[in-house]
């Protein structure tokens, strides 16, 4: 019976946790995560918003939810943002996101990043070097090097860039330029190269890439 109690108690636990952990997506399908054990802390965490080519929806966050619980983020999504659409209309979508990240959720706005794969990945980039004051740094995945010239180094010095392409990626040529005009320019980067072709990030890479970009805040 004693035993019986205790499995029911923890089972409510669980089910408590997991109602408390629940993805919110609002009118406009933009998607927020906050590990429970953040909720209601009094305090203000690192953020990551997550772009996706064809819209990022809640089935984005699900996947990634225990990177976000494992290094105390928030997660968001940005749905409008997608390939095939004018990036100054993307970028206006995603300060949307950003906006309400940082106004209903307990984020520190001075530790928000960005992530996207391939056409997204470029709009990440872009992120970056066209609002260096709101994006502290970004995950670009096989992203080509489009957005380059936007860049002002100066106000570059004391992001992250963490770049991830293959090695049959179309954009290797263009991460490693890129990788290389950071470190002449004095920017934190990082690039890595994996076996295979132009893909996104799995969620292990996805965490070492966090795991790094939280790194570097701390030095």
């Amino acid at each position: 019976m004693k035993n019986l109690t205790k499995l029911i108690v923890l089972t409510a636990l669980l089910m408590s946790f997991a109602l408390s952990a629940k993805v919110f997506c609002d009118a406009e399908s933009d998607c927020f995560y906050v590990p429970a054990g953040l909720k209601n802390s009094g305090k203000y965490f690192p953020a990551l918003i997550i772009l996706s080519c064809t819209g990022a929806t809640e089935r984005d966050l699900n996947s990634v939810l225990y990177i976000a619980d494992s290094l105390g983020m928030v997660f968001a999504t940005s749905h409008k943002s997608k390939n095939h659409r004018d990036i100054f209309l993307n970028d206006k979508d995603i300060m949307n996101t950003y906006e309400k990240l940082v106004r209903d959720y307990p984020v520190d706005g001075a530790q928000v990043f960005i992530y996207g794969f391939s056409g997204q990945g470029v709009q990440a980039l872009m992120e970056l070097f066209h609002n260096p004051k709101i994006f502290r740094g970004v995950i670009a995945v096989c992203a080509h090097k489009e957005t380059i010239s936007m860049a002002k180094w100066q106000e570059l010095d004391d992001k992250s860039l963490y770049l991830i392409s293959r090695e049959k990626d179309w954009n290797l040529g263009d991460n490693k330029q890129m990788h290389n005009l950071f470190h002449f320019n004095n920017i934190q980067d990082t690039l890595v190269i994996t076996p295979g072709e132009h893909m996104a990030a799995t969620p292990r890479e996805l965490f070492n890439a966090c795991f790094w970009l939280l790194n570097k805040i701390k030095h």
